[in-house]
């Protein structure tokens, strides 16, 4: 996590509290499924609600636009 928040913060002012991925090769294999990852940071991890609402995210996400086109 360490290598991942000093990549992505601005001398370290800025902290990512949650991102998504997606996978185009894991999407061309297996389809939609397990495709689109969200990703949150280790102080939100046991948060019931945040995961809930993330994963809603991801599944809109797989289900409203085609990754296709969008990489």
């Amino acid at each position: 996590m360490k290598i991942i928040t000093r990549l992505l913060t601005k001398n370290l002012t800025k902290v990512p509290l949650l991102w998504v991925t997606f996978n185009m090769q894991k999407y061309k294999k297996y389809g939609k499924k397990n495709s689109c990852m969200c990703h949150i940071h280790p102080s939100l991890k046991n948060d019931e609600y945040v995961i809930a609402t993330m994963s809603e995210l991801c599944d809109y996400i797989r289900e409203k636009y085609n990754m296709e086109k969008i990489i």
